[in-house]
């Protein structure tokens, strides 16, 4: 076994040594065995101390490559992730061990998983290649218990630069399935890998994959609607290369599977995109059809409810002590020292309104939670606005006090003005990213409608079965018309401030 170890270690370190450049003869390469390490000294330019523990469970039974179910290939594969040798000598055992006894790539372990299953899964390029240099074409097709192929180890883990070699070295590994009749986009749909999605998508000769159907009769977008997967969803359909209207077994369409969806956020832009690409529902009666309740809306509003009226009556307090606690003072005759001046004025009116409206949030929040009907949900979506437009204009009348008392410093007032637009505009610019379920268009196109009857009736099968969809779109599109308003204000006051 020793003399085993220190021939595989020096065949690894002469194309190590060789690697790095060294100026030494990879000759002299001295090799020296200890009781459990093994130092590989080249005339003191490089010293590399491996554990031979590790060594000697990738290299026991070197004769008959086995241990226990799997063989040594397997093993060595198996520590790509968790042993803290390099690499480069992951990768040089790879290839000695192929070049000693090249049918270890299609030997299989206990789960009929092969050497090329591992590396695929690991998604190290540089270990895939070494393997497929020595293999023959049916290694990218072999299938392990559970029927998956290297391919979809590889697209299951999100490895897109490991598919993209396995489907050049066959393209025919493409068309393997599983034991329940999906592909690899099947499952990287499943899994959100939008990556792999795309690459089949630019791939002419892999398109007719886009529309397959599994044993259940579910396409790739099918699975990714039941998975929640919007980015993939929204990839598919961009493409416009897939059907929409194709049935599963169960008889649903993409759009019927919505249902499934257990989060809120997911459904609305499920419901937007797959309405604006002219999705179809499965034929049903109008009084069979039930409203979406994938999550509990009436726990998550009594909480959210809560936890607002804090913060309206947070913003109504600061705006009514600002009131008392003017800028720049008072005069002797009680009157305020910038009485007259446009800033100050603005101030006032500012911090009137953000008093008002997070006044008139906090009333309709506390009417929510003891209301529980249907119009509580309007007084909800109304309280957000008021509370949203309160915050707002407090920013607001503090850049205009600001601006009041800094009236004469044109550089500090500058500044001032800078910092409050930019921070507004990002804040407002990312806020809107995460809430829109969509593209502004397309949360247009689905809240008006369009002329085409057939639209109309998915429109009415929406407002039915997903009526939080259409009012969460509506509200958000009003939150950008009032975040847009607050931006220009701010924008129109620090022109008018810098001329």
């Amino acid at each position: 076994m020793q003399n085993i170890l220190i021939y595989l270690i020096e065949k690894i370190m002469i194309g190590y040594f060789k690697f790095i450049g060294s100026t030494s003869s990879s000759n002299y390469c001295e090799i020296y065995m200890s009781s459990n390490l093994i130092n590989v000294r080249n005339l003191g330019y490089v010293e590399w101390v491996v554990n031979t523990d590790d060594l000697y469970f990738l290299c026991a039974n070197m004769n008959s490559f086995s241990l226990h179910t799997c063989s040594t290939l397997h093993i060595l594969l198996g520590q790509l992730t968790s042993s803290k040798t390099t690499s480069l000598l992951f990768v040089e055992m790879v290839s000695l061990l192929l070049q000693w006894k090249p049918g270890l790539v299609t030997d299989l372990d206990n789960n009929k998983s092969s050497p090329l299953h591992f590396a695929s899964s690991d998604g190290d390029c540089t270990i895939i290649k070494s393997i497929l240099a020595h293999a023959p074409p049916r290694a990218a097709h072999m299938q392990d218990s559970q029927g998956l192929s290297p391919l979809h180890a590889a697209a299951l883990m999100g490895h897109a630069a490991a598919v993209r070699l396995l489907i050049q070295f066959s393209l025919a590994s493409a068309d393997v399935r599983d034991k329940h009749g999906r592909s690899f986009l099947h499952v990287a749909a499943v899994k959100g890998h939008c990556v792999i999605v795309s690459h089949a998508l630019k791939t002419r000769m892999l398109e007719h994959h886009l529309n397959a159907q599994d044993r259940e009769g579910n396409t790739p977008l099918h699975l990714a609607v039941v998975a929640g997967e919007c980015n993939v969803v929204c990839k598919l359909l961009s493409s416009g290369k897939v059907q929409t209207h194709i049935m599963n077994n169960a008889g649903c369409t993409p759009s019927d599977l919505v249902k499934d969806c257990r989060g809120f956020y997911s459904m609305v832009r499920l419901v937007v995109k797959l309405y604006g690409s002219g999705a179809q529902f499965q034929p049903q009666r109008q009084d069979q059809i039930e409203k979406w309740n994938g999550q509990d809306i009436m726990k998550w509003r009594e909480t959210t409810s809560k936890n607002l009226a804090v913060v309206s009556t947070l913003v109504a307090t600061v705006a009514f002590s600002a009131a008392f606690n003017v800028p720049g003072s008072f005069g002797n005759d009680g009157k305020a020292v910038l009485s007259g001046d446009r800033m100050y004025d603005a101030f006032l009116v500012l911090d009137t309104f953000a008093v008002v409206s997070s006044v008139m949030a906090t009333i309709l929040l506390i009417y929510g939670r003891a209301s529980r009907s249907n119009r509580s949900w309007v007084g909800f979506m109304i309280a957000l606005h008021f509370l949203w437009m309160s915050l707002n204009s407090m920013v607001l009348g503090f850049f205009a006090a600001m601006a009041a008392v800094t009236n004469q410093k044109k550089g500090m007032r500058t500044v001032m003005s800078q910092v409050i637009y930019y921070g507004m505009y990002y804040l407002v610019m990312l806020l809107i990213s995460l809430a829109t379920p969509g593209s502004l268009t397309g949360n247009l196109k689905f809240l008006i409608g369009s002329c085409r009857e057939r639209q109309r009736r998915i429109k009415r099968r929406i407002s039915r079965q997903y009526p939080f969809a259409i009012s969460y779109t509506f509200n958000v599109v009003m939150f950008i018309v009032l975040s847009c308003v607050a931006i220009t204000s701010v924008d129109v006051t620090r022109t008018f401030l810098d001329g």
